[in-house]
């Protein structure tokens, strides 16, 4: 009998532990989910209309190799889910590996296999906070980002600030705020952005919830803008400038070269 009862003491003992070390992967699990992943598909799993999948009640995201491939590598082109098809891009996200990697997935996989009402519905509807020429100012960096981050049009065009008022490193961002799903889509990219290009640059740098709302009116506006729809475009009347700088000079030095027939017999003398 007593045996019997230090067994059970001992398989109890064993049982515990395994528990409290499932929970903390769970933790771990869900934690870089929401540090990684939430600002596409939401906290909950449940993505954004039309824009980011839904992983809630996901058949796709109840297999683990597949997930832990999507994180690793990122995906394009476009899926299906619940009969909604997205053609959003999932960049790849370094960030997560080891051990961490393994509990977002296994956290990913728990939410596959729970029953939602699918991806969250999102309208693109202008914010209701946020200064826009603020925002203007911010992405251009007339306004600097309190963190000392780099300027959006060090990288991106938007709207009419195109060319010299922006760069083509990046993707455009004149239709950005429909594309993600309106505020909450891009506040949510911007909040934690998942490009590999943009990860390590705010990162330790992160914009403040004032900024990302002025920065999230602004592109509301840039949506109905026609980039090319200035009067003339800002790059051909810069290269038009420095064509008539470089024939004027020309012009200038070719006067002050010119001499008669008879001119140069005289110097000759």
């Amino acid at each position: 009998m007593f045996g019997l009862v230090a067994l059970s003491l001992l398989g109890a003992g064993l049982l515990y532990p395994r528990t409290g070390e499932a929970r903390a992967q769970s933790d771990v699990g869900e934690a870089g989910f929401i540090a990684n992943c939430a600002s596409c598909h939401q906290a909950d799993g449940s993505g954004i209309a039309g824009t980011f999948p839904p992983l809630l009640g996901n058949p796709a995201a109840a297999d683990a190799a597949y997930v832990a491939e999507v994180i690793a590598n990122g995906k394009s082109g476009p899926i299906e889910v619940d009969g909604v098809t997205y053609d959003s891009v999932m960049p790849p996200v370094p960030a997560l590996e080891g051990a961490e990697l393994d509990a977002v997935v296994a956290h990913v996989v728990s939410l596959a296999g729970q029953t939602g009402s699918g991806a969250a519905e999102s309208v693109a509807t202008p914010p209701t906070a946020g200064n826009p020429e603020r925002g203007r100012e911010l992405f251009l960096g007339s306004d600097r980002l309190g963190s000392g981050a780099a300027a959006c049009a060090a990288c991106h065009t938007a709207g009419a600030e195109g060319n010299l008022g922006g760069s083509s490193l990046g993707p455009d961002l004149t239709t950005a705020f429909d594309r993600l799903g309106g505020e909450a889509g891009l506040t949510g990219w911007l909040t934690n952005p998942p490009s590999p290009t943009m990860t390590p640059i705010f990162s330790g740098r992160p914009m403040d919830e004032t900024e990302i709302a002025d920065l999230v009116a602004y592109l509301a506006t840039t949506t109905t803008v026609d980039a090319g729809s200035g009067a003339v475009d800002r790059l051909v009347l810069a290269g038009l400038a420095m064509v008539a700088v470089l024939f004027g000079g020309m012009a200038i030095a070719w006067r002050g070269m010119r001499q008669t027939y008879a001119e140069r017999l005289r110097s000759r003398r």
